[in-house]
């Protein structure tokens, strides 16, 4: 995955970034105008994808989180998996990566997302939301450092949305951050998801104004 930031020498760093890593490409994420300019860079300006979207960078200071009620109340609780749970949880992950990165659910796809889900319980970068004895939504940090985290995964299977429970456990896990000092959290999100943009606008996150791209190719390319 081709990650840009160089607004000059774009040309020089991405070539070299390829020959150096000698690994195919899956992808490309960053500014939009210089993911743009990166297919161009490689030739890969016609070649099929199975995601291409523009995406808006949100960002909060965790200081100005807004909890929900269902949190303060104790109605749901907000914790990190249980080792019984994480066979669920990689069904999820599977269903996250087809619905929300337009991936085929193959066994190979089943395969990685059980090596994403025991890593992230490892390192304790994952947290679920319970209402009673049942898990009904899931989030995680696809990055941390000591004073910002960024979310990702989001994921409440479709029969549970629209009770609020991806707000309370994006909430959940940035107050966990927050008790160990973490300051901001970011996070991307589809610039035609009004659903998803609702939900973190609701616990405090606004949007920085900077317009990214997120492109996923069909079949990786030498």
């Amino acid at each position: 995955m081709i990650i840009v930031q160089a607004p000059v020498c774009l040309p020089e760093v991405v070539q070299a970034v390829v020959e150096q890593s000698r690994r195919t490409i899956s992808g490309i994420t960053g500014p939009a105008a210089q993911v743009e300019a990166t297919k161009s860079i490689l030739g890969l300006s016609n070649t099929p994808t199975q995601l291409d979207e523009h995406e808006i960078l949100f960002s909060l200071a965790l200081q100005d989180l807004q909890i929900p009620e269902a949190l303060t109340s104790a109605k749901v609780q907000c914790r990190l998996p249980h080792p019984e749970e994480l066979e669920l949880l990689a069904e999820w992950c599977a269903a996250y990566n087809v619905e929300a990165l337009g991936k085929t659910d193959t066994p190979s796809l089943r395969l990685a997302c059980d090596r994403i889900i025991e890593a992230r319980q490892d390192m304790r970068m994952h947290w679920v939301l319970v209402a009673g004895d049942t898990l009904v939504s899931y989030s995680a940090f696809n990055a941390s450092l000591p004073d910002i985290v960024q979310i990702g995964g989001v994921w409440t299977p479709p029969a549970l949305r629209g009770k609020g429970y991806a707000k309370s456990v994006v909430a959940g896990s940035l107050l966990k951050a927050r008790s160990l000092l973490v300051k901001r959290a970011i996070l991307f999100t589809g610039d035609n998801n009004q659903a998803a943009q609702a939900v973190y606008r609701g616990i405090g996150f606004l949007p920085t104004g900077e317009k990214y791209d997120l492109v996923l190719f069909e079949e990786t390319q030498a």
